[in-house]
């Protein structure tokens, strides 16, 4: 992983074999952010999909490997959690996507963090199940 800090961004690239998240995880702790957005494309050869079932309160989820283009991931980042989804392309052309929990890089991945002022802490939402922002 290779980054620069500019002003109020990080631009980030991510090299064949690492894992997206925890490599956002270590920018994360290693810079302290506590509040940003994120968005990227990039490769993957392997990606794990979530999709949230609201009235069950629980999340399916599902890994799929192949080779795969990262036609969107988008995201924010704050010091508890780092919450992304992304969009997949098959070499059919045809699309994935979901909550994403897990992703390796197979070619190239790029990333820019924005950051914000207000720190993004999440709290549990009773209704949803869901961690919410804590605003």
């Amino acid at each position: 992983m290779d980054y620069v800090e500019e002003d109020e961004q990080i631009i980030i690239r991510l090299d064949p074999g690492e894992q997206v998240l925890d490599s956002l995880e270590t920018l994360r702790d290693d810079l302290d952010i506590e509040n940003g957005f994120l968005t990227g494309i990039g490769a993957v050869d392997t990606v794990t999909l979530g999709h949230y079932d609201v009235d069950e309160q629980e999340y399916m989820e599902e890994k799929f490997t192949g080779q795969f283009e990262v036609t969107s991931f988008l995201g924010n980042i704050g010091p508890d959690k780092i919450h992304t989804h992304i969009q997949v392309a098959t070499r059919e052309f045809e699309s994935l996507g979901g909550h994403c929990s897990g992703a390796r890089v197979s070619g190239t991945f790029e990333v820019i963090i924005t950051r914000g002022e207000t720190p993004l802490t999440h709290q549990l939402d009773e209704q949803t199940g869901l961690d919410v922002f804590d605003i």
